[in-house]
């Protein structure tokens, strides 16, 4: 086992934007995603809400309507979305806070590259709540790619952290720092993410599979642990409609080339060969 083979050197700012999620109820998913989650409000409309948590960028909008249902079991789509906060402080914080609440956690994990609280919304969907360690940190084995784990987080340590006044919300500076899936065959997803979108593959096993950009231990996170061959979930089901991912110009006509598209000279709406459905924009 080797540390720092390869460096975290981000080119853009932020990689992955919003997050659309379908959910049946807009009142309960704003009561979670308001007191529970502690973003804000920036957009209502009749049929979607979006949150933010610096009071101008999305980070997840969630639609209904009366066609949405419940998500049939062991379909592709959405294994949780992941907020990454800016340090270990307002990750015990925030820990703090969502033990006070009483709200329902999945569990908590030390990851070796980062800290993490588990928990889903009230339709389900899941969600990670966690925070880096240091980048120098990272072990990597001889190929570069990274060692990971799921071990105990100490909790108690973490909370030791936690600031003594009150929690007033997510903090600003709060963003969608990865997405895990569940799709349907790995070599295939693989494929697509890897030789046509251009990420680089940061770990991998038979049923998982973590590619990122610019060295970051892991942007999207697939998996097969649920079953291979999985069905697509019905459009109007609860879950993913969508993610957003932004793309540097020389990435984003290189996808361009590679899935053979003429015109969208900013923004590409694809799917995965799983039904995941992408927005890559072209960011400076």
């Amino acid at each position: 086992m080797v540390v720092g083979t390869i460096k975290y050197e981000p080119k853009l700012k932020d990689r992955l934007g919003s997050v659309d999620l379908n959910v049946k109820d807009l009142d309960r998913a704003r009561e979670f995603y308001e007191r529970v989650i502690g973003l804000k409000v920036l957009d209502i409309k009749e049929d979607s809400l979006t949150f933010g948590a610096d009071g101008g960028t999305p980070l997840v909008t969630v639609h209904t309507n009366e066609n949405v249902a419940n998500r049939p079991a062991r379909t592709t789509g959405l294994f949780h979305l992941a907020v990454l906060l800016p340090d270990r402080k307002k990750l015990a914080h925030t820990l703090k806070h969502l033990l006070a609440s009483g709200y329902p956690l999945h569990g908590a994990s030390d990851h070796q590259f980062s800290e993490a609280i588990y928990l889903a919304d009230p339709d389900g969907n899941g969600i990670e709540i966690y925070a880096d360690t240091d980048p120098k940190t990272w072990k990597q084995e001889e190929n570069g790619w990274y060692v990971g784990g799921t071990h105990p987080l100490d909790v108690e340590g973490l909370l030791k952290e936690a600031p003594a006044d009150g929690w007033t919300g997510m903090s600003a500076e709060v963003k969608i720092g990865h997405l895990h899936l569940q799709v349907a065959d790995i070599q295939e997803v693989e494929a697509f993410y890897v030789d046509i979108l251009g990420f680089d593959i940061v770990t991998k096993d038979p049923r998982m599979l973590f590619v990122s950009k610019d060295g970051y231990h892991h942007h999207i996170g697939l998996n097969t642990w649920t079953g291979t061959n999985l069905p697509k979930p019905p459009k109007e089901a609860v879950g993913m409609k969508q993610f957003t991912v932004f793309f540097t110009e020389d990435e984003y006509h290189a996808a361009k080339e590679a899935l053979n598209v003429s015109g969208a000279e900013n923004k590409l709406q694809v799917e995965d060969p799983s039904g995941n459905a992408i927005v890559i924009v072209k960011k400076q």
